[in-house]
């Protein structure tokens, strides 16, 4: 309300119109007012005028609302004056400032402390190695709703599998890194046989497995070949399969059909496939054989122990845990006296 009033008087200076005598009239080369809207103090008579005139124009008495502002300013400055009392005050709060490492500049100095204010840390708080631990729980915690909430409503748009036709003799395949990106998403692998391709005769064939060169593989007879030159899967799957389409042109050309050039198999590294012998598989002949074989070394083992010629080994180690054990005599050493006299004789000097 007061700043109202005060800009509402502010306005009704400006705007007072003086008449053309008082404006043009000589004044005083005097040092002008600072902080007033008027250069030169106005006489009464001016400011009452141009508050009657204000107070036409707005209908609003200006006497009354000063009189009610001064009242107001009144109440404020009884208000701030009296003694209120706001309740106990807080405690002090005791700040004790982080102990720097003892260096060079303050060696020798009692209590090296920084003169900033704050709480020293009283590490209540976990490491960050731990927030780590919590912030892949919330990520397990997500995707366990995702599962359990949102992946049943994907059933709906299942599809049931479809065996690839001759149709279709390429295959692609994607790599996809979940929740992340990664380099490596960009690369698409393109793998056929040129026997499934449609209209080739086996010249052409032939030719298309010449013209793949280390790509192709002649223990499988497939093709594997890959792209990642560019920055999307979409792009790298239509380079390869231009690829296909010019291999397929070069393939069906007669200019060359490469008939003389030998088909070149040195990139594969054929390895043994090692397969169990026929020779040792258990047949019920040998089963038979082998049956007989032991009965015959059961029934001579039998006959040894008849004659006390078969030796029993749990026997022999109970045997020789039960004897005593023989004590051996330790002869005691006497060394020989030398020399004439018992107490030793004249030490020499003996070079080595």
């Amino acid at each position: 309300m007061a700043t109202a009033i005060h800009g509402l008087r502010l306005t009704a200076r400006n705007f007072a119109r003086a008449s053309f005598s008082q404006r043009h009239a000589m004044r005083t080369n005097a040092q002008p007012r600072g902080f007033s809207t008027t250069q030169w103090n106005q006489t009464p008579s001016d400011t009452t005028s141009a508050m009657k005139k204000a107070q036409e124009a707005s209908g609003v008495n200006l006497k009354k609302l000063e009189a009610e502002l001064k009242e107001s300013r009144k109440e404020i400055e009884e208000f701030l004056e009296a003694d209120v009392d706001f309740g106990p005050s807080p405690p002090d709060l005791a700040f004790r400032g982080r102990k720097l490492k003892e260096t060079f500049l303050n060696m020798g100095e009692q209590e090296p402390f920084e003169e900033d204010m704050f709480i020293e840390d009283d590490e209540d708080d976990i490491s960050s190695i731990a927030h780590g631990e919590l912030e892949q729980h919330r990520e397990f915690r997500h995707y366990a709703r995702l599962a359990a909430w949102e992946m049943p409503m994907l059933s709906k748009l299942a599809k049931p599998f479809e065996v690839p036709g001759a149709d279709m003799p390429l295959r692609f395949r994607y790599t996809t890194y979940m929740g992340e990106s990664h380099p490596a998403e960009k690369k698409v692998v393109l793998e056929f046989s040129p026997l499934d391709m449609p209209d080739l005769t086996d010249l052409q064939r032939d030719k298309m497995r010449k013209l793949l060169g280390t790509r192709y593989n002649p223990e499988l007879d497939t093709v594997r070949m890959s792209c990642e030159m560019f920055e999307t899967q979409a792009q790298n799957k239509r380079y390869l399969g231009d690829l296909v389409d010019s291999l397929l042109a070069e393939a069906r050309d007669p200019t060359d059909t490469f008939a003389d050039v030998p088909l070149d198999t040195r990139h594969h590294h054929f390895k043994p496939k090692l397969r169990f012998p026929k020779e040792w598989v258990m047949t019920e002949e040998r089963q038979n054989a082998l049956e007989d074989h032991r009965q015959k070394q059961i029934s001579k083992d039998q006959e040894l122990e008849l004659q006390g010629q078969l030796v029993d080994g749990v026997k022999q180690i109970t045997e020789a845990l039960a004897a005593k054990p023989v004590e051996t005599v330790i002869p005691e050493m006497v060394t020989a006296k030398r020399g004439a006299r018992a107490g030793g004789g004249k030490r020499l000097a003996v070079r080595r």
